[in-house]
């Protein structure tokens, strides 16, 4: 039996009796002095000569206990792994895809813009029915309920499409982007230079995407669906996690786009950027960030 056995022994057993802690001290005494072999010498240094031999075994203990750290048990689980941006992505599509969508008669979509060089939230709210007919409230309207004049429409990204055609999306993440993308190419859509290039085509199909995410009125499939699809999309990274879930950048041609995914809830929670109603991209200032939530509801302000 070694030392470490020795002790581990004597812990387990119950409180010696006086002549039992007396011929202990005794031997201790003696191995001071001299009496013990060369290894107990170089093995034990006790700081007190009167100590119990109970007492004593539970000081080497501590002191084995606060050495070099033990290696982890055999069993033990290793540490989680960082998750990727694409494993993110599939967990948000996993949750959205569970999530009842709710009921109502208006699409109820909210944004709030923080940080840049306003010191205050700027809060904007959009209504929209089951036609396309669509009512807003924001710093533009001081305030006030607005009907959007022109006839009803809805838009995902910058394709502009109705009520029956949103409902409809494709669940499965290939065919929703082929979808958008061929929807794309024979739509009316232009820029500043004019017709759209294979490039433009590809990053509208990309901003369709993540309007359908955040702030479109698709089924929960539709939504799962697009969710997959980014996370296919190449150069999508993680960032990390950061407050609301986790940060990811997504390639766009305009700019750096960072949004922020919790895979928990399968919604899309802070981001540097917004899609506008007609497909426009907004950039938030230096250090600012937008929150855009949505939901059905059956109330109308007035």
């Amino acid at each position: 039996m070694d030392d470490l056995q020795m002790i581990a022994a004597a812990l387990a057993k119950p409180e010696p009796d006086r002549d039992a802690v007396a011929e202990g001290r005794h031997r201790l005494q003696n191995a001071v002095r001299g009496g013990g072999t060369a290894r107990s010498r170089r093995r034990f240094a006790w700081p007190a000569i009167g100590l119990s031999l109970t007492a004593a075994a539970a000081v080497a203990v501590v002191a084995v206990g606060t050495g070099t750290p033990s290696a982890p048990a055999p069993n033990s689980p290793p540490a989680a792994a960082p998750m990727s941006a694409r494993q993110v992505l599939l967990a948000a599509a996993d949750t959205a895809e569970r999530t009842p969508e709710g009921k109502g008669a208006y699409w109820y979509v909210r944004k709030v813009e923080k940080g840049g060089p306003r010191s205050a939230p700027v809060l904007g709210e959009r209504w929209t029915d089951r036609r396309g007919q669509a009512w807003r409230r924001d710093l533009k309207t001081e305030g006030e309920m607005y009907k959007v004049p022109g006839r009803p429409r809805l838009s995902l990204g910058s394709l502009e499409v109705t009520y029956e055609q949103v409902r409809r999306l494709p669940g499965r993440p290939d065919a929703l982007r082929d979808w958008i993308s061929a929807a794309v190419a024979r739509s009316d859509i232009r820029t500043s230079r004019g017709g759209l290039t294979a490039a433009d085509r590809r990053e509208f199909t990309l901003t369709s995407l993540i309007s359908m995410v955040s702030s479109a009125p698709v089924t929960p499939q539709a939504r799962a669906a697009a969710f997959r699809a980014l996370a296919a999309w190449p150069g999508v990274t993680n960032l990390g996690r950061v407050p609301g879930g986790q940060g990811l950048q997504i390639p766009l041609a305009s700019g750096k786009a960072r949004v922020v995914v919790d895979p928990a809830t399968g919604l899309l929670r802070d981001s540097n950027f917004y899609v506008m109603p007609d497909g426009g991209l907004v950039w938030m200032t230096e250090g600012g960030t937008v929150t855009v939530t949505a939901r059905w509801t059956d109330t109308l302000p007035k």
